[in-house]
């Protein structure tokens, strides 16, 4: 299984189970659903999701100047038009 380097890219993305962990250079998105059940595959699935999670703590806490909160940048969305309207 390849594993992500935390923070270092924005290009990275790693499975685990259901969850998709995506990298980004000031964030890690994490999305879907992990059923960790109660057999060697659920031990299997439960250990690589405290591997990376640990990893991404490591990374945190060796931030020098870690600021208390990061401001969400997003672009300014942009209008097209439908392309399913008639226009009449």
């Amino acid at each position: 299984m390849k594993s992500l380097t935390p923070f270092a890219n924005d290009t990275e993305s790693q499975n685990i189970g259901g969850l998709t962990f995506e990298n980004g250079s000031d964030k890690i998105v994490v999305s879907g659903d992990l059923e960790i059940t109660k057999d060697q595959a659920g031990l299997k699935r439960a250990k690589a999701l405290q591997t990376l999670v640990n990893k991404i703590v490591k990374a945190l806490q060796a931030e020098k100047d870690l600021p208390e909160e990061i401001e969400e940048t997003t672009e300014p969305t942009q209008e097209v038009p439908n392309p399913f309207e008639t226009g009449s």
